[in-house]
């Protein structure tokens, strides 16, 4: 069966984004389940979101861990989601052999992560072009932020330790003076974890957060609309969104299991909600301005 990959790989944004991702991915999903050969078809695919293509990556090392002789894919019309899948190592996990020189600017611009362990030292080159265009304090403060969480997804977001993996892209623009940083991991989620550790709430709290559902333990893990300040995977998350309320203009979104927790304007606003579909672990889309003072 051949199955038509989104125009937009996207997941952050509005319900029906989330929709049309989900449906892609359950059509996916389900055919393999069903031990039919499934192609993913790339030729109307126009745009790779960070969000969307981290979670597909995510779903992508399931499928071929699982269904590896029984997935295959065609190569997109547009070059430059060619070269993004084949920078992401989508092909090479599928079969197709490479058959572009990586140049596009969309596509160098990004550096690209992915781990099993909690060491951060591959994101250096990013930490310093994030040094180069903003000074020594911020290069120190999301490398914190960073290494936290990557800690943190190692010691608690997986029960198999050797089962962990996570995923990330960055990127600094010089010329809008942002810096964006997406991350996926696909172990235990946010309300899991912090469910699991009951002894770190108080009763009358735990009971009114999970009366809330997934997005209040979300948005008390990150210190966020309920303020409890509790302490979800060690320090990473709270000092994501410390980082975040210091400056106007920056953001952060957070979608784990069946609940999601944004903030913007530097933490004026927040907003929750509930997930049609689950997520696998955790998704962070994190957009810093650097233009603006604090």
């Amino acid at each position: 069966m051949s199955v038509v990959v989104p125009t937009d790989l996207r997941y952050h944004g509005s319900g029906r984004t989330r929709q049309i991702f989900d449906d892609f991915i359950r059509t996916v999903t389900v055919g393999l389940a069903l031990g039919r050969s499934v192609k993913l078809d790339f030729s109307k695919t126009e745009r790779l979101f960070p969000c969307g293509l981290l979670l597909f990556l995510g779903h992508l090392d399931c499928w071929v861990e699982l269904h590896r002789a029984k997935l295959s894919c065609t190569y997109p019309e547009n070059d430059v989601v060619e070269q993004m899948l084949q920078s992401a190592k989508v092909f090479s996990q599928l079969g197709l052999p490479p058959r572009k020189a990586v140049a596009a600017h969309d596509v160098i611009k990004w550096h690209q992560f992915e781990g099993h362990n909690a060491d951060a030292t591959p994101i250096e080159p990013f930490l310093e072009e994030v040094r180069t265009a903003t000074g020594a304090d911020w290069q120190l403060g999301l490398g914190s932020c960073i290494a936290e969480a990557l800690t943190n997804v190692r010691k608690h977001a997986y029960q198999d330790k050797a089962a962990s993996h996570w995923w990330m892209f960055a990127t600094v623009n010089m010329e809008s003076k942002r810096i964006f940083v997406a991350m996926h991991d696909r172990g235990d989620s946010i309300p899991a974890t912090l469910l699991a550790k009951p002894e770190w709430i108080d009763q009358v709290t735990f009971r009114r957060l999970r009366r809330g559902g997934d997005c209040e333990l979300i948005s008390a893990a990150a210190g966020g609309r309920t303020r409890t300040r509790l302490y979800y995977r060690g320090k990473g998350l709270p000092e994501m969104v410390e980082f975040t309320e210091r400056h106007r203009a920056n953001a952060l979104a957070i979608y784990s299991r069946r609940g999601y927790f944004v903030m913007g304007d530097g933490g004026s606003s927040t907003a929750t909600g509930t997930l049609n579909n689950p997520v696998d672990g955790t998704l962070l889309i994190w957009t810093l301005n650097y233009g603006v003072k604090s």
